[in-house]
């Protein structure tokens, strides 16, 4: 099991995910530091007595094969993001057009592609549920551009329905134990899972009757 879906303990420090990572990983402090910055300075790192720069946090995550967020926070901001934007789906699918805004919060403000235009086509559909359309029109054309530019024939279907007042629809039907089995993952910190369940419940429940 690897640091992004291991269940990751709320009092683990800095200096323990780093050591951790490291020792999964088989490497000892020499390999990790390499020249940039002694053995003694990592060890210090470690045992949470001294604190790293942000440039050298960036080294040392790089040596790792992690990121600098997970690092700091034992989880990755970009699933953090995914996840909005599902939870987001899912609400909006299930009427629940106010919490489905609030829930979207964390990815609105990222350009990372996709996740960033996908959470702001379902805020401008939450919006337009809530009868604020002119607000919805605006922000659906500022994406179509960043769809085209992408070739994303894919998102642009899906705008397009949304443009249409259609709803968008796979083939399939049943959401409550992928929801359930969600749940159980958030309680264990297995973000990856949480993100993959929500994704198929928002599926499910797009497919319809």
């Amino acid at each position: 099991m690897d640091e992004d879906t291991r269940p990751i303990e709320e009092t683990e420090t800095l200096g323990q995910r780093i050591r951790r990572i490291r020792q999964d990983r088989g490497m000892s402090l020499a390999k990790v530091v390499r020249d940039d910055f002694s053995r003694a300075f990592l060890n210090q790192v470690e045992m949470g007595k001294t604190r790293p720069s942000i440039r050298l946090l960036r080294v040392i995550a790089e040596r790792l094969g992690t990121e600098v967020e997970y690092l700091l926070e034992g989880h990755e901001a970009g699933v953090d993001r995914e996840l909005a934007v599902e939870k987001g789906r899912v609400l909006l699918l299930q009427g629940e057009s106010r919490r489905a805004l609030l829930a979207l919060k964390p990815a609105l403000d990222t350009y990372d592609w996709p996740t960033g235009c996908d959470a702001r086509v379902c805020q401008a559909q939450a919006l337009i549920a809530l009868g604020r359309k002119d607000q919805a029109d605006a922000i659906l054309a500022h994406e179509q551009q960043e769809m085209e530019l992408h070739n994303d024939r894919h998102r642009l279907e899906r705008l397009k329905a949304i443009e249409q007042g259609r709803q968008f629809r796979y083939q399939g039907d049943a959401v409550k134990v992928h929801l359930q089995l969600a749940d159980r993952a958030q309680r264990a910190g297995q973000s990856h899972d949480e993100l993959e369940h929500y994704r198929a419940a928002r599926v499910l429940l797009e497919a319809g009757p």
